[in-house]
C-alpha cells in the first residue's frame, strides 16, 4: 500500500476503520486496541495513532455501521416481532457487542455518547420510545444473564 500519496493515506485510513469495526463486531469494544489493530493490519501503532489518536476517536470508524447492522437484524412487522427478533439477535456475537457498546457508552467519552444518543434517537424514530426503552431494558437483563419469568 502506497504510504506517501493522498490515495495511499486514504486507503490506510479505510483499512484502519474497517479493522476497528471488524474487531469491535467480533470481540467487543474492549478488544479494540492499537495492538489489535496493528496485529490485523500489519501497520505500526504510531501509524495507527496518526489516523486515530485516541480510543475515543476510534468511534468515528463506525459511521452509522452499527445502527445499520442492528436494524438489519430486526423484523419490523409489529412490536411483538421486533421484540422477538431483537431478543433472538442478542444471542449473536455481533449484535450483542453492539448492544453492549450502547449500554456501556453511558460511562464513555463524549464522542461515543454522542454517537450512541444519535443511534438511540434513530431507533426511537423507527420503533417508538416505549418499545426502545423496553428493548434496552431487556437487553441489559439478557446480557447480565438474569432469568425472567415468562
Amino acid at each position: 500500500m502506497a504510504k506517501n500519496t493522498k490515495e495511499g493515506a486514504l486507503q490506510t485510513e479505510a483499512l484502519i476503520y474497517r479493522t476497528i469495526v471488524d474487531i469491535f463486531m467480533e470481540q467487543g469494544w474492549d478488544a479494540v486496541t492499537y495492538g489489535s489493530i496493528a496485529k490485523r493490519t500489519g501497520l505500526s501503532r504510531s501509524g495507527i495513532q496518526r489516523v486515530v489518536p485516541t480510543k475515543e476517536s476510534m468511534v468515528t470508524a463506525f459511521q452509522g455501521q452499527v445502527l445499520a447492522y442492528v436494524t438489519s437484524q430486526i423484523d419490523p412487522t409489529d412490536n411483538d416481532t421486533i421484540k422477538r427478533t431483537w431478543i433472538k439477535a442478542l444471542s449473536e456475537t455481533k449484535f450483542a457487542n453492539c448492544i453492549r457498546y450502547l449500554l456501556g457508552a453511558v460511562n464513555g467519552g463524549d464522542q461515543g455518547k454522542e454517537k450512541v444518543a444519535y443511534g438511540v434517537s434513530k431507533l426511537i424514530e423507527r420503533y417508538g420510545q416505549p418499545l426502545v426503552i423496553e428493548l434496552i431494558g431487556l437487553s441489559a437483563i439478557y446480557l447480565l444473564d438474569i432469568e425472567l419469568d415468562r
